[in-house]
């Protein structure tokens, strides 16, 4: 079995190059692995895709959300090509969301141990596609509004990382951030039209490192879960962010859940946009309005 490994240096807080070695040696009790670092954003997308091209048979994401976000998008653009190819996962980054959704958490030995022993099991994901003709695939979660906003927050941030680096960035939102956007949404066949706080999506229910959003999102369903919040004001914010740690805030008044198959949303005002903790899209891009499509059973995990 020919296993590719593409590790994110940055990834850690800049740790992510030091595990180079220690996967080489903890790989050597089961086979051989190829490892490649990543130089530049969006690189870890192209690495995938060739590693797919070149035959390997498990493509390994060794970072964080971003980089199995860019390795699945590899690998779905493999997939388009006939070329099918699973994913592995070492979760070194700061909020390893993905691998929480898949049971994948735990240290680099359980890790690499795992991308020989381990099993596939097939996943959904859910694909973005904005009226500028730009798309992702998204294996995780979507934020439109104030999350996305707090993903722009989290890039100032240098000095802390993980949970609290994702949590001091949301109360740097709510004292800095007062947008409330006017959307049309289409779930399926229902039509909404309300100003909001924000729309989160989940494949996973999981985003920030420990923001359930969606905690009932289930990725092998075939559906999307969402979460709109009404234009509620920062004290009802303030009151309302502890519950989302264990997801107890579904049941607000201000709060709407659904599952849904296809999401269209139009926006009066540019919409900020992040797909797995990475930005699809700021204001100034101008996109107004996006197609979120569910992808059942689009991806193969060793788990």
């Amino acid at each position: 079995m020919r296993i590719q490994v593409i590790l994110n240096p940055k990834a850690d807080l800049g740790r992510g190059a030091q595990n180079e070695a220690k996967i080489k040696a903890l790989a050597q009790a089961h086979g051989e692995v190829d490892v490649t670092l990543t130089q530049h954003s969006g690189h870890a997308q192209e690495l995938a895709l060739q590693a797919a091209q070149d035959g390997y048979d498990v493509v390994v994401a060794a970072g964080g959300d971003g980089t199995v976000h860019e390795v699945v998008n590899g690998l779905y653009a493999a997939r388009a090509q006939g070329i099918d190819v699973a994913l592995g996962v070492i979760p070194i980054g700061s909020g390893n969301d993905f691998a929480f959704a898949n049971g994948l958490l735990g240290d680099v030995e359980t890790a690499v141990s795992r991308l020989f022993t381990g099993q596939p099991r097939i996943i959904d994901l859910a694909r973005i596609e904005d009226d500028r003709g730009h798309s992702r695939v998204f294996d995780n979660n979507f934020g439109l509004g104030f999350d996305a906003v707090v993903v722009i927050e989290t890039q100032k941030i240098t000095r802390i990382h993980g949970f609290l680096m994702y949590l001091l960035a949301v109360l740097r939102t709510l004292v800095f951030y007062y947008d409330r956007p006017q959307v049309h949404v289409t779930f399926d066949d229902e039509r909404v039209s309300q100003n909001i706080l924000f729309l989160a999506m989940g494949v996973g229910p999981r985003g920030g490192g420990g923001f359930l959003l969606v905690p009932d999102a289930q990725n092998d369903d075939g559906l999307i879960d969402s979460c709109t919040v009404s234009a509620i004001g920062r004290l009802t914010m303030l009151q309302m962010i502890p519950k989302t740690f264990d997801g107890s805030h579904v049941t607000s008044q201000h709060v709407t859940m659904r599952l849904n198959e296809r999401i269209t949303i139009q926006s009066e005002m540019p919409m900020p946009i992040h797909v797995d903790g990475e930005m699809f899209s700021y204001p100034a891009d101008g996109v107004q309005q996006v197609i979120v499509t569910s992808l059942p059973g689009a991806m193969k995990v060793i788990v």
